[in-house]
């Protein structure tokens, strides 16, 4: 982590130092950083630089800077670098007029961007293929093809800086074929979008800004609309001598010359200043070609004024420098491969041969000279280019439509979006008057509730008054006897005596009773206990009620259960509702002879029913009534047990039903779903 830091603190130092440089001074400045860069990946960016900046100053070195690169991107195994020295490699034998050789590297630059999948840099590449089949081959159809095909990449990527490029290489073949319109259409949108980037670090603005003023301005003046070319060299010139551009330069300076028009001695003033920077930085240029080719037939024309030579010259110099300068432009244009413009001298240098009297010279090379003219301006070629830009007119119009789909689309979304905010806001607004009607009920429900609660509450302050009365008495009762009884044990008879121990035994049994019954009442009156439904047996149940009532001597009790079963109920509560049915039949059989009673389970088609039968007095209507009526009256004769059995009951869902009969005693049955 800490290698990788370093790295990258090195590439922002060497980044920050340069980046205000541009041509020799930023060549010069990087040259001597490299000995002190040890890290392969920091030099092969510096290398990448430096070749860069030497295409606008010296083409060798920049094919020389390409190769180390190349060869240390290649060493450390990083593709995509390889890729763009390959590229600069072939943009270097293009340069030199070196056709095979640097299709060789444009085409291993391609493969290499295609499998990484970088399409900015295929674009590149398309871009750089088709300069050198329009500048070496003169093959513009076949360059008008690469230039749409990247253009077509670049608009997919939205990348203004290369769609510039390939407007301005499109705007140089309509250029070619003199559609002056159309070259300055394309010509002046790769401006506006050079300016737009003139903010972007990334982008040298000032170089692609002057060369993109130039080529408009080389535009006009092909249409010898020389004010106007002016107007744009005035703006050119500046930007290319401040961003160390020579090759700019040398191509403004090659269409001042041409924009002299009839004025001899700017014509050689800008030609030759043009020819001093060529030889600079790279003397085989097509355009360094067409400058010597130009001069060439500046001299020629100029040997046509007899009555007013130009001053300096004689007529035989200016045949001879004519005779000189086109046929070192057509020997390059001949080295390069390049067609169109070496056609072009080869028509001038057939006139002077022409002029001189070597008429079978001058028939071959005005013979030559019209062959390449068919070829390359025949109305097939012309018809080519313009289907191209037809298909990729109707490509943008297909594209418009589809937008207009996308809009129209994007329209109903919204349309729907709009329709479904506003059933939202029904929604809502239904839920809230909802919401307000369940409020005022609910709030009503509060209120009766509030009034039962209320009820309830005056309910039980009476029951607990009554209760606090019927239990006070019989404890007052025993205290008193036994207070007596220690204080004045002879006070009373043996017999009276028996008798008042007799009563209180009584009375505190029955306050016993009642206490335990108004203990359980309770319980099931508390609102967090719930049941706990789970399968008993019934046995087991049994089994409890014949061991509570072991203690009472004066009742037979029986227990049937034939079919062993269970039922689902809270085991707790149910003990508790049997416990007081057989306790209540144990307080009726007291002064009975004979007395039984018997419990006995049954299933009755889905039900389980638990029945307890007695043969006691039985009890009437107004004594049960506290079983289903929760507000009859609650005292210690009046049904307390018959309170707290009705509570439990109707806490498990179990259905009570009564038999009462004064001759055959009781019969209770608790009634169950079958589990």
């Amino acid at each position: 982590m800490k290698i990788r830091l370093v790295v990258i603190l090195i590439f922002l130092v060497v980044v920050n130092c340069f980046g205000q440089k541009q041509g020799k001074a930023l060549v010069d400045s990087l040259l001597n950083e490299i000995p002190s860069i040890s890290n392969d990946s920091i030099r092969v960016r510096v290398f990448k630089r430096i070749s860069d900046e030497y295409f606008f100053i010296d083409v060798d070195k920049a094919l020389v800077y390409s190769q180390n690169g190349l060869e240390l991107a290649t060493a450390i195994k990083w593709q995509r670098a390889m890729g763009a020295f390959s590229l600069n490699m072939g943009r270097a034998y293009a340069d030199k007029g070196h056709y095979d050789s640097c299709m060789f590297f444009y085409k291993k630059a391609y493969k290499i961007h295609k499998a990484a999948g970088d399409k900015v840099n295929l674009a590149s590449v398309l871009n750089n293929i088709g300069a050198a089949e329009q500048n070496l081959k003169s093959n513009y159809t076949k360059a008008a093809a690469y230039y749409f095909d990247a253009l077509k990449i670049a608009e997919a990527l939205k990348d203004d800086n290369l769609i510039a490029l390939c407007y301005d290489n499109i705007s140089h073949i309509y250029f070619a074929q003199s559609n002056f319109p159309k070259a300055l259409d394309f010509g002046f949108k790769s401006l506006g979008l050079r300016k737009q980037n003139r903010g972007d670090p990334s982008v040298n603005s000032l170089r692609d800004i002057g060369n993109a003023l130039g080529h408009i301005a080389s535009v006009y003046t092909e249409m010898k609309e020389v004010d106007q070319a002016k107007i744009f060299y005035d703006q050119a010139i500046p930007l290319l001598e401040k961003s160390g551009d020579i090759e700019g330069l040398a191509k403004a300076y090659s269409n001042l010359s041409i924009l002299a028009g009839e004025d001899f001695t700017t014509k050689l003033y800008f030609g030759f200043r043009a020819e001093k920077l060529w030889n600079e930085v790279n003397p085989r240029h097509l355009l360094a070609v067409h400058n010597l080719g130009n001069l060439g037939i500046a001299f020629q024309e100029a040997s046509l004024q007899k009555s007013n030579p130009p001053k300096g010259y004689s007529h035989s110099q200016l045949i001879a420098f004519a005779r000189i300068y086109l046929t070192k432009a057509i020997r390059l244009g001949e080295q390069t491969g390049e067609v169109s413009s070496r056609a072009h001298f080869t028509g001038a240098l057939a006139e002077i041969q022409a002029e001189t009297g070597d008429y079978k010279s001058a028939y071959i090379n005005f013979r030559a000279y019209q062959k390449v003219q068919d070829s390359l301006y025949s109305q097939e070629n012309k018809n080519r280019i313009a289907g191209l830009v037809g298909k990729r007119e109707i490509e943008l119009r297909d594209k418009q439509i589809q937008i207009n789909k996308l809009e129209l689309e994007n329209q109903r979304k919204q349309r729907m979006g709009l329709i479904a905010g506003l059933l939202m806001i029904a929604a809502i607004g239904g839920l809230l008057y909802w919401q307000n009607v369940a409020r005022k009920r609910a709030n009503q429900q509060l209120l009766q509730v509030n009034a039962e609660l209320d009820q309830a509450n005056k309910v039980k302050a009476r029951f607990f008054a009554i209760l606090s009365h019927d239990l006070r008495s019989p404890v007052a009762n025993l205290v008193n006897f036994l207070h007596l009884q220690k204080e004045e044990p002879d006070l009373l008879a043996p017999e009276i005596a028996e008798k008042h121990q007799k009563r209180i035994t009584e009375s505190a049994e029955m306050l016993l009773e009642n206490m335990e019954s108004m203990l359980l009442w309770s319980k099931g009156q508390m609102d967090n206990f719930t049941p706990q439904s789970r399968s008993v047996a019934v046995a087991d149940l049994f089994d409890y009620i014949e061991k509570f009532f072991t203690g009472v001597p004066h009742v037979t009790f029986s227990f049937s259960n034939a079919h062993a079963l269970h039922v689902l109920t809270d085991e707790d509560y149910l003990k508790i509702i049997m416990q007081n049915l057989t306790n209540n039949a144990v307080k009726a059989l007291k002064h009975v002879p004979a007395a039984s009673i018997r419990w006995e389970a049954r299933c009755e088609k889905d039900r389980i029913v638990l029945v307890i039968t007695d043969n006691g007095p039985g009890a009437s209507a107004q004594q049960l009534n506290a079983l289903y009526d929760d507000s009859a009256a609650i005292g210690i004769k009046t049904g307390l047990g018959l309170h707290l059995i009705r509570d439990l009951a109707k806490s498990i869902a179990c259905e009570i039903s009564v038999r009462s009969n004064t001759e055959k005693g009781m019969e209770f049955r608790l009634i169950f779903p079958a589990g």
